[in-house]
């Protein structure tokens, strides 16, 4: 073995921490008897050759010993060896999105000639692989279909050979068959040419039963060929037919692991074993995360899909379930009243890590939350079980209560009411209020009063943002106090609460009058639009020119950095100050005339000030068109104002008709996995507005059915 490795001058050539001196070592280490000892080998390898997916001179010269290794039968551990190849490989790298360790052209000429010659080779020699499709070693048989698909030059072969190793007989490890299947999707969307073929081996592996295989058929046909799955229906009966019987059935014999070692492979072990600990079928948790991901706009299937995996019997599957159903809900628009109840089930149940995270999701559902409302509010009345503390939050009761708030329901309000005397204040706070009835929301104005006295007694502005925003709302008055306290703090807390002070008094109103002596003896120390849009509020008419004269200055600052902020603020109270703006707008015709100059996070603060100051139509529909095309995180606002002209906003009816029919939630553009979380209560409120519009035009407003029957049929 290894014939010919003494003849590299390995001191030669480099890796990612110097000569490769020590390269020989490690691929020795890769054929020990011992399995920590080839741990450790493999990761000194992606450590050093191939650190953070990089190639050098000397991850070349390694390549012929590393397709020895993995070819020959011998010591455990060639499936990784496999995999090591494939990421050497690097399957269509971008070399410009990479990092380079050096500015010069000639290094960099060369560092892509490497990565060339890697890739190359590893093809050039990837034939060899074929053979181990029948190896004895199932670790290998598990690596090697997805690596066929990648690195094999003749992928006519490959699905010959995929097909093969489905017959009857020619494979009995579940974990092997499920590859094949993946392997097969792979192939699919890889070559256009063989999509047909692919989809025509697996369709038949959704009716044989055993060890996921249907399940597996089922995630690549929906990568591959989704034209050639059962209908919604049908894929959530097979998917959830396929979770129970793997969870029913005999736990499938894993591979026994090295010990655990001090190596960052070993590391990830340790993490993946945490994280499937007491799961019987870690691989269907696998499956179902990657079926919900490529499923993609086929919602009917998947808040069916979340639904039943929501009532799993075994909390493993539950608890990714909750996960996979707060991307799904906030994520997409689809029926999810089922999804959302069973979210609330789990939020009041006994176990407390599921009733926290069920809960966590709930919070950042708002106004599609209800069907949970009535557990969420039996969980609250039970009470915390413990004095609140300071992280009441981070509770199961307390996200509970969060979740509850952010429905606007009046039951949260005591418990608010409570846990607002100390400890974490929530951003969402003035949110949530906004949602309660008036008079719901006054009855936190002794526990918002007596918190700002507190935190402005104490020469602090801990959480002034929250807590002013909610105030404006609770307690105006106490608003205007505190906003008072915030502007005479001392050093860095009056720094910090400034703006959220001065924005709040902008938002009052006449209400400010009180608060004008202490902006006026701001001018000069804080001009800018904030403090300009409080004056405006607080003085009215007589402060007019010379807030008119700040909001202007802040107008041509440009977009980027404090600047930008500047811009985005004068916006903003233009927008308040209505027509009585008007002398600045020729300044905001201006802007809009130089497209340009307004980017994305400006355009929509613009829009809805040529709105309100000039209330011209044609204006006002050109630059919202404008902000909806650059923006997603405007279109609610743009909607706001198409639903204010009626039906002269019939020439955007295409724009909203499509975005009713789409079906991802405005700000979600797909192609995301993890934790990725969108703005359900902004979306809503999009939907809401289109519909007025729809109606004011008289265009036809899409029902439940219409919605649901496009959901699966126009991805966006």
């Amino acid at each position: 073995m290894l014939t010919g490795i003494d003849d590299i001058d390995w001191t030669g050539l480099q890796h990612a921490y110097g000569d490769a001196s020590d390269v020989p070592d490690m691929l020795r280490g890769l054929l020990s008897a011992d399995a920590d000892e080839r741990e450790r080998a493999l990761d000194a390898l992606h450590g050093t050759v191939h650190h953070q997916g990089d190639v050098h001179d000397s991850t070349v010269a390694c390549l012929p010993f590393l397709f020895e290794i993995a070819v020959t039968p011998g010591p455990g551990g060639r499936g990784e060896v496999v995999e090591l190849l494939r990421s050497i490989h690097g399957d269509g790298r971008d070399p410009e999105v990479m990092d380079f360790w050096s500015d010069d052209e000639e290094e960099y000429a060369e560092w892509r000639r490497l990565l060339a010659r890697a890739e190359a080779d590893v093809r050039d020699r990837a034939g060899s692989l074929l053979p181990l499709l029948a190896d004895p070693d199932p670790g290998v048989r598990r690596a090697v279909p997805g690596a066929l698909v990648q690195l094999l030059p003749d992928p006519e072969a490959v699905r010959a050979a995929l097909t093969g190793r489905l017959a009857a007989e020619a494979e009995s490890d579940p974990a092997v068959l499920r590859a094949v299947a993946a392997a097969l999707g792979d192939l699919g969307v890889r070559h256009a040419g063989l999509t047909g073929a692919a989809a025509d081996a697996l369709v038949p592996l959704l009716d044989r039963p055993g060890g996921g295989l249907p399940l597996a058929a089922l995630t690549a046909l929906a990568r591959c060929a989704p034209e050639r799955l059962p209908g919604p229906g049908a894929t959530t009966r097979l998917a959830a037919a396929e979770l129970r019987t793997a969870l029913e059935g005999p736990p499938e014999a894993a591979p026994a692991p090295a010990e655990t070692t001090d190596t960052l492979i070993g590391y990830l072990r340790r993490l993946r074993a945490e994280h499937t600990a007491g799961a019987r079928a870690p691989w269907a948790t696998d499956l179902l995360g990657e079926l919900h991901f490529t499923l993609g706009d086929r919602v009917e299937a998947r808040f069916a899909l979340v639904a039943d995996q929501l009532g799993s019997p075994e909390r493993g599957q539950r608890r990714e379930a909750v996960n996979a159903a707060g991307t799904l809900l906030t994520g997409w628009r689809g029926p999810h009243e089922e999804p959302v109840r069973l979210l609330g089930e789990l939020a009041l149940g006994a176990d407390p890590v599921l009733a926290r995270e069920a809960a966590s999701e709930l919070c950042r559902l708002a106004v599609i939350g209800a069907p949970a409302a009535g557990a969420l509010a039996e969980r609250v009345a039970r009470g915390p079980g413990l004095p609140p503390q300071a992280r009441w939050h981070e509770t199961s009761y307390g996200r509970a209560l969060c979740a509850l708030a952010a429905q606007g329901d009046r039951r949260a309000v005591p418990g608010l009411a409570e846990v607002l005397r100390y400890g974490h204040v929530p951003e969402e706070l003035p949110e949530w209020l906004a949602r309660m009835p008036p008079e719901t929301a006054a009855r936190l104005a002794p526990a918002l009063t007596a918190r700002l006295a507190a935190m402005v007694g104490a020469g602090r502005s801990s959480f002034a943002a929250q807590l002013l925003g909610a105030a404006v709302v609770a307690a105006p008055e106490s608003a205007v106090t505190a906003a008072v306290g915030c502007l005479g703090l001392a050093g860095k807390a009056r720094l910090r609460s400034r703006g959220a002070a001065l924005r709040t008094l902008a938002g009052l109103g006449s209400a400010a009058r009180p608060a004008l002596p202490v902006l006026r003896s701001l001018v000069g120390e804080a001009d800018g639009p904030e403090l300009a849009a409080a004056l405006w509020a607080a003085g009215g008419d007589a402060e007019a020119e010379r807030a008119l004269t700040m909001l202007a200055a802040a107008l041509g600052a440009g977009n980027s950095g404090s600047a930008g902020g500047e811009r985005y603020e004068a916006l903003r109270a233009l927008a308040r100050a209505g027509t009585a703006a008007a002398p600045l707008l020729p300044a905001l015709r201006g802007l809009a005339a130089r497209p340009e100059e307004v980017d994305a996070w400006h355009a929509g603060a613009l829009a809805k000030a040529l709105w309100r100051v000039g209330g011209d139509t044609g204006e006002t529909l050109a630059a919202t068109r404008h902000a909806w095309e650059r923006s997603r995180a405007a279109r609610p606002d743009m909607t706001e104002i198409w639903a204010g002209l009626g039906p002269a906003a019939a020439p955007v009816l295409p724009l909203l008709r499509a975005e009713a029919a789409a079906p991802r939630r405005h700000d979600n553009e797909g192609g995301l996995r993890g934790r990725m979380r969108f703005r359900v209560a902004e979306d809503e409120r999009l939907l809401r507005h289109a519909r007025t519009v729809l109606a004011a035009c008289g265009a036809p407003d899409p029902g439940p059915g219409d919605q649901a029957e496009q959901f699966g049929q126009r991805p966006r």
